[in-house]
C-alpha cells in the first residue's frame, strides 16, 4: 500500500467515526509530500524523526506531530500493512511557558466596545462578531463548537444550547442566562442574514451567507484585540487568543463559586461536563491560577480552617 492510499484510508475510517480531523489530515498530507508517494513499508525510523522535529527548536507542534503520526501508523501496524511501527515512543517532552490569557472583566468591556470599529462590510459582521464573545465568555464553548451550531441547536426561549459531536466525539446540552439568550435572539432578529436552509442553516453565518470558518474567526478577533489594546506585555510571545476566553470562564465561575461560598470541589465535576469534558483533570488545564483566584481560594480556605466561636 502507498503512503496516499494509507492516509486515505485512514482518514476515511476516522470520518466515518465522526471525527472532524481537519489538523490531523493536514500533518499526514504534509508528512506525505515529505516523503513522497512511498510504499509504507519503505517508511523509516529516520524519516519519522526528521518530519516530526522539522527545522525549528522542538515545540508543541513537534509533540503534536509525533502524536498523530504515531495514530496513523499505529492504525496501519493494526491492519498488518506494518509489521511494527517504525516511529519510536515516547514523544520528545517539550518545556512550554505558555499559559492562556485569563481576561479581566474590563478586557472583555473593551472587546465589545471595539465591535463597533468593526467595518460592516467585513465578512464577519460586527454584531456577529460581538454575540460570539459574548457566547463563549457566557459559556465556555469552542470556537468550533460554536461555528458549527445550527438554527434548531439554538432553543432561545429555553435557554438551552445543544452541541452535537465534539470532541471525544461528545454531545451535551449548555443552559445559557437570560442575558446572553436576549443577545442571541437580538443577532436573530438583526443579524440579517439567512443561507435559506431554515432550521438547518449554520446560526453564525458571514455576510455572504456562509459558514464562518475558523481562520476567519482567528483573524477578525486578532484584529478587534489591536484595536481593544488588549495585550500581554512585552516581551510575552504569546498574545491574547478568542480561545482564552474559554478559559476565562472558567476561571471566572471558579472565582464566583468561591465569593458565593460554594464547595468548589463538589462542583468541579459539574463544570467539567458544562465544558464538555472527560475527566475533571482536563478541566484543571484552564484553570490558571489568576492573582484574583488564588486570593478568593486563600479567603475560602481561612474561612474553613478559622475556629467557630
Amino acid at each position: 500500500m502507498t503512503l496516499s492510499a494509507a492516509i486515505d484510508a485512514y482518514v476515511a475510517v476516522k470520518r466515518s467515526l465522526g471525527a472532524i480531523f481537519t489538523v490531523d489530515e493536514r500533518i499526514l498530507r504534509s508528512f506525505w509530500r515529505a516523503l513522497g508517494d512511498v510504499p509504507v513499508e519503505a517508511i523509516s525510523t529516520e524519516q519519522c524523526l526528521a518530519f516530526c522535529r522539522g527545522k525549528g527548536v522542538l515545540s508543541r507542534f513537534t509533540v503534536m506531530k509525533h502524536e498523530r503520526l504515531r495514530g496513523f501508523l499505529g492504525y496501519l501496524v493494526g491492519r498488518g500493512h506494518l509489521v511494527t511501527s517504525p516511529l519510536p515512543e515516547p514523544p520528545p517532552r517539550i518545556q512550554s511557558a505558555f499559559r492562556p490569557h485569563i481576561y479581566s472583566h474590563d478586557q472583555i468591556k473593551a472587546l465589545l466596545d471595539a465591535t463597533a470599529m468593526v467595518d460592516v462590510r467585513s465578512l464577519v459582521a460586527p454584531l456577529t462578531l460581538r454575540t460570539l464573545i459574548l457566547l463563549f465568555y457566557g459559556t465556555g464553548l469552542r470556537a468550533s463548537e460554536a461555528l458549527r451550531l445550527r438554527c434548531r441547536d439554538v432553543d432561545c426561549a429555553e435557554r438551552l444550547i445543544t452541541v452535537w459531536d465534539t470532541k471525544f466525539f461528545k454531545s451535551r446540552f449548555v443552559p445559557i442566562g437570560a442575558t446572553l439568550a436576549e443577545a442571541l435572539v437580538r443577532y436573530q432578529r438583526e443579524g440579517g442574514v439567512s443561507s435559506g436552509d431554515g432550521q438547518r442553516s449554520h446560526f453564525f453565518l458571514r455576510k455572504n451567507a456562509t459558514a464562518i470558518p475558523l481562520d476567519s474567526l482567528d483573524v477578525a478577533f486578532s484584529r478587534l484585540r489591536k484595536w481593544a489594546r488588549v495585550r500581554r506585555p512585552y516581551p510575552d510571545p504569546w498574545q491574547p487568543r478568542i480561545h482564552d476566553l474559554r478559559a476565562t470562564f472558567a476561571v471566572h465561575r471558579l472565582i464566583a463559586w468561591y465569593r458565593e461560598g460554594r464547595d468548589v470541589q463538589r462542583l468541579l465535576p459539574a463544570l467539567a461536563t458544562y465544558l464538555g469534558h472527560i475527566n475533571v483533570s482536563s478541566t484543571q488545564a484552564y484553570l490558571t491560577m489568576t492573582p484574583e483566584l488564588l486570593r478568593e481560594a486563600s479567603l475560602h480556605f481561612e474561612r474553613y480552617a478559622s475556629p467557630r466561636a
